[in-house]
């Protein structure tokens, strides 16, 4: 089976203009030329010429890009974007290996980076409470109140809405955390409690059973910090560990259950684009000319195409082709064989399948990679439209100004796949 991904060489044939054969290197030394052919720094040419091709070159850019911009070129430009299937595959076995060692980046913390103090809260105090504490610290900077997690039996969708009508009925802005790594971090098993931290997360000072944030802060003004003790009546949290609940639920996972159902889905979304069997050989020349209502102007206003019939083809040379077939069909893929070995030289091969069943699947998708030794597409319909891809098997190039699309029969004669 072909491994590697590969991307349609479309794009990137179709990159750039050619300004009469010449070359633009550096002003610094340039290696050995090995093909012989001659290169000019541009100290060596006269200012007037480098100029005029400054001008070619953004002119020819431009109309590309503005085709592009108003769709016309969408439909060139599609082959090097279809690459959903060979993506799909790419994470089938990406699946398969193991872990990144790098760490995902940290976020910033939502209180900020300075020193921060957190209320740790339960619903088991209360929405009367609750609304108090929000009240009293709304509009002080670093403040925020922490839930351990969510209340046994209540949809997380359920409780994020609980705690949004506190905050829209206190119209208090403090922030509102569902942090249980702070509850551990701190050893906090009672509410309320207050701990003003570092911004390395390490406890300055921490008080259990009140709610005083300026109980802390004198404590602190006095000399006093670490563990201020337990005052008032604390209470039990009344929500279990958000991380437990999660560790739990993602132990009664079975993964292998969960890839294979998303693996099966695929084929269910990614359908192709079916296309009747040819019964007969067939050539049919397709002009891509498309009509301009009015002149494209580049950023300057001055005008890149004029309004009227413009071909594609006259910006941006088509060096692929397009090999269209139907996988269920063995002479279809044999045919495919063929035409991605006699490509030719500088011509790009790309072998779309019209689609792939669902009962079928990847077994099917990964035996045709095999037998044609490429990597397989899938053909969209907007594609198959723009190119007029009829019937399969077809193969699809460009001669001169025009596409030409070639249908192709089953040969009756053994061993004749290709007529």
């Amino acid at each position: 089976m072909v491994k590697t991904l590969r991307v349609s060489a479309l794009a990137a044939a179709l990159a750039g203009l050619s300004l009469g054969g010449v070359v633009f290197a550096s002003d610094n030394p340039a290696p050995a030329n090995p093909l012989g052919s001659q290169t000019y720094k541009p100290s060596d040419l006269p200012a007037q010429l480098l100029e005029q091709a400054r001008d070619i070159s953004q002119q020819g850019r431009a109309g590309a890009q503005a085709l592009t911009d108003q769709g016309e070129l969408e439909w060139v430009q599609g082959l090097s974007r279809n690459t959903v299937v060979q993506a799909a595959q790419a994470r089938r076995e990406a699946l398969d290996l193991p872990a990144r060692e790098e760490a995902p980046a940290e976020r910033p913390h939502p209180l900020g980076e300075g020193f921060r103090t957190l209320v740790f809260v339960s619903w088991s105090l209360g929405e009367a409470a609750l609304e108090d504490i929000l009240r009293r610290y709304d509009g002080q900077p670093g403040v925020g109140v922490v839930f351990r997690g969510i209340p046994d039996g209540l949809r997380m969708v359920d409780a994020m809405t609980r705690m949004h009508r506190l905050t829209q009925a206190t119209e208090s802005q403090v922030p509102v955390l569902l942090d249980p790594l702070a509850f551990r971090r701190h050893g906090i098993q009672l509410v309320p409690a207050v701990v003003i931290e570092r911004p390395d997360e390490s406890a300055v000072a921490k008080v259990v059973g009140i709610d005083a944030v300026t109980y802390v802060e004198e404590a602190l003004q006095q000399g006093r910090a670490g563990d201020l003790g337990t005052l008032g009546s604390p209470r039990d949290i009344l929500e279990p560990d958000l991380m437990e609940v999660a560790k739990a639920r993602i132990e009664g996972l079975d993964f292998a259950v969960m890839k294979q159902r998303a693996l099966d889905r695929f084929w269910h979304v990614h359908t192709g684009h079916a296309l009747p069997t040819a019964t007969e050989n067939a050539v049919r020349r397709v002009d891509p000319s498309v009509v301009i209502p009015q002149d494209i102007l580049d950023a300057e206003g001055k005008v890149v195409a004029k309004a009227g019939r413009i071909n594609p083809l006259h910006l941006r040379p088509f060096d692929q082709k397009l090999v269209v077939i139907d996988p269920t069909q063995p002479w279809q893929v044999a045919l495919a064989k063929h035409e991605y070995a006699e490509h030719g030289r500088g011509l790009t091969v790309t072998v779309m399948a019209t689609q792939i069943s669902p009962d079928a699947g990847w077994a099917l998708f990964e035996r045709t990679q095999q037998a044609i030794d490429a990597p397989l597409y899938l053909l969209p319909g907007d594609l198959a439209r723009r190119f007029q891809i009829q019937k399969a098997p077809s193969v699809v190039t460009a001669e001169g100004e025009v596409f030409v699309v070639r249908e192709f029969a089953r040969a009756e004669e053994e061993g004749n796949a290709h007529p």
